[in-house]
């Protein structure tokens, strides 16, 4: 069996993966920023592909897997893989939600509280000038967290823990979920939105959790921002696309966002925009009301051999054994 690892993403040999596939594989290893970076006679011959979240898996990449059978990605959202042209060719295309999302629970919950409870602008100032700046006024998100208005948007697995946290806070959790049945709130005890904009003009903070798809990309647009009850906190440290950073400058500009805490970005690590810049350049207007993590809300180091593990052993599952697990493109699949 022969394994590719486009974009890899840890140091050193690829010993978990070789340990899940129980001696039998040889791998490819790229640390590649897109597909056109790796060999053509290394995408022909690869039976199996491990996908972190740096490389598209479009058509033109597709074309070229004469020989692969699955794809795994390391990870839960799959956006970057084009699951109906892998199904067209026969290709299984699988995520991890296995793995234990407590890292981005407590990520969120973390990123939401530094800026609540104003710990970024602190930290600034008296590394600045610890006896000047010896003052509790000035964080620009700071306030009470018990009796805020939490809201999340998308109340699956991540979403769920991070409801039962805020909760534990002392905050009032709302969310809004169009995809799970009626009644799903009464299990959970939340308040349940209609729609993403009562959702939006409720909250004092809001978190993402969903997706990114048709329907979830810049769903936090000049629209959703002018929904905002104002001096919102938004966290997202779900997928980089479901926030368009335009609007998201625009909000922080009018005081419709307090402050934002991003883990992800579209392209990683993000292009330059004049949100950004100003950020770096610490301008007023931003100044401690951004929180930036690079895409690391999973991480620890436990979680990271926990998902290249699982991944590895679904892809093995498959190719040894014909067991297709946690399969996400059943629909597109043409045997």
């Amino acid at each position: 069996m022969r394994v590719l690892i486009p974009d890899v993403q840890f140091d050193g040999e690829p010993t978990v993966e070789m340990e899940a596939f129980e001696g039998k594989a040889s791998f490819d290893v790229f640390q590649a920023k897109s597909g056109s970076e790796i060999p053509d006679e290394v995408l022909r011959a690869c039976d199996a592909i491990l996908l972190w979240h740096i490389v598209d898996i479009d058509p033109a990449m597709v074309a070229k897997l004469d020989n692969c059978k699955i794809v795994a990605r390391l990870g839960i959202g799959y956006d970057r893989i084009n699951t109906a042209a892998c199904g067209e060719r026969g290709i299984r295309v699988s995520n991890v939600p296995s793995y234990d999302v407590t890292d981005v629970v407590n990520s969120t919950i973390a990123m939401v509280l530094a800026l609540q409870r104003g710990l970024l602008s602190y930290h600034e100032e008296l590394k600045a000038d610890i006896r000047k700046n010896w003052a509790w006024e000035g964080p620009p998100a700071l306030r009470r967290v018990r009796g805020q208005n939490f809201g999340i948007v998308g109340c699956g697995r991540i979403g769920t823990a991070v409801a039962v946290r805020a909760r534990a806070m002392g905050m009032n959790v709302g969310y809004f979920d169009p995809y799970l049945p009626t009644g799903h709130e009464m299990s959970l005890d939340l308040k349940r939105f209609a729609s993403l904009e009562d959702l939006l003009g409720w909250s004092d903070a809001v978190s993402l959790h969903t997706p990114l798809n048709a329907d979830t990309t810049n769903m936090i647009d000049t629209a959703a921002v002018d929904a905002m009850k104002g001096d919102t906190i938004l966290c997202n440290c779900a997928r980089g696309g479901l926030v368009d950073l335009n609007a998201l400058e625009h909000g922080i500009r009018t005081g419709k966002i307090g402050g934002a805490a991003l883990d992800a970005f579209t392209l990683e690590p993000p292009a330059p925009h004049p949100l950004l810049d100003a950020w770096a350049r610490d301008e007023d207007w931003v100044k401690g009301r951004l929180c930036i993590t690079p895409h690391s809300s999973f991480y620890s180091r436990t979680t990271l051999d926990e998902i290249r593990r699982d991944a590895a052993r679904t892809a093995y599952d498959y190719l040894a054994n014909g067991i297709w697990r946690n399969g996400v493109n059943t629909k597109d699949l043409k045997e």
